[in-house]
């Protein structure tokens, strides 16, 4: 059985997908933003280590990437919101794995550190345990609340992973109807030109490589684009490219270009 993703037609069930796909896009685009000042701290003299070096070149390329993509969500320009799209599910991905090595270091330190918070309770129970009014232990007191702060934490992060997971999939669906959109128009203008449509044919099946938005040969299929294109494509090509006949962008290219023939 095929894993089939979620394919949202709307955002949060009040705005179009493009509109959602400018919000979150902006969104990223204030963070990461933020996230560049960390740049300025080599300058200060502060001491960064490699991790956060990281981290902060990753938010200046993000940054640029994201300023280039921008204005082609209202253009809906197939290149370009391929590309947001990809760039949106990476810097999902390393977010999650800065956040969790992260989360690893400061649980770390916070627990099994002799220096840290934990170890110094330790250090210190014998002197603590009598310092609370109702003559309880003072160290459990302070242990179960830094149990406590980690379980909210804990929560806080998988909920704003489902957050980003959920923007994945708005700012991927969106790409998504640009590409067949576009796919839908390329086909149906070649049909019209070489008058190979069949004006009975309600069947949309998934595109043929000949077929394809960046192959060989097409409109968007030359240069260092139609090469990347290609590659972004060919990961999850059923995603991208497989259409159906019962979707509203489909019925409408369909209809458009149909109209159009029986004019001609």
């Amino acid at each position: 059985m095929r894993l089939r993703l979620p394919r949202p037609k709307t955002f949060i069930g009040l705005m179009s997908l493009q509109t959602g796909t400018e919000l979150i896009a902006l969104s990223l685009l204030f963070n990461k933003a933020t996230g560049v000042y960390g740049i300025l701290a080599i300058f200060t003299g502060y001491a960064l280590s490699a991790v956060q070096l990281s981290m902060y070149i990753l938010a200046l390329l993000t940054l640029i990437a994201l300023a280039y993509a921008l204005p082609h969500i209202r253009k809906q320009s197939p290149f370009e919101n391929l590309a947001l799209a990809w760039l949106y599910v990476l810097d999902t991905i390393a977010g999650a794995a800065y956040t969790t090595v992260y989360a690893v270091a400061w649980y770390n330190a916070s627990f099994h550190d002799p220096k840290g918070p934990a170890g110094a309770d330790d250090d210190t129970s014998a002197a603590n345990s009598t310092i609370t009014a109702d003559g309880n232990p003072g160290a459990p007191v302070i242990k179960a609340a830094g149990v406590q702060e980690t379980a909210t934490s804990l929560v806080l992060v998988v909920l704003f992973t489902l957050v980003r997971v959920y923007f994945c999939l708005v700012v991927m669906a969106y790409a998504r109807m640009v590409l067949q959109r576009f796919a839908g128009e390329q086909q149906y203008n070649n049909a019209a030109t070489t008058e190979e449509e069949d004006g009975d044919d309600n069947t949309i099946t998934e595109v043929d490589e000949s077929k394809s938005v960046f192959a060989v040969g097409q409109q968007l299929g030359d240069g260092w684009k139609g090469k990347l294109g290609r590659i972004m494509v060919s990961v999850g090509r059923g995603y991208w490219m497989e259409r159906k006949e019962d979707e509203e962008w489909t019925r409408h290219v369909s209809s458009k270009f149909r109209a159009r023939t029986l004019r001609v």
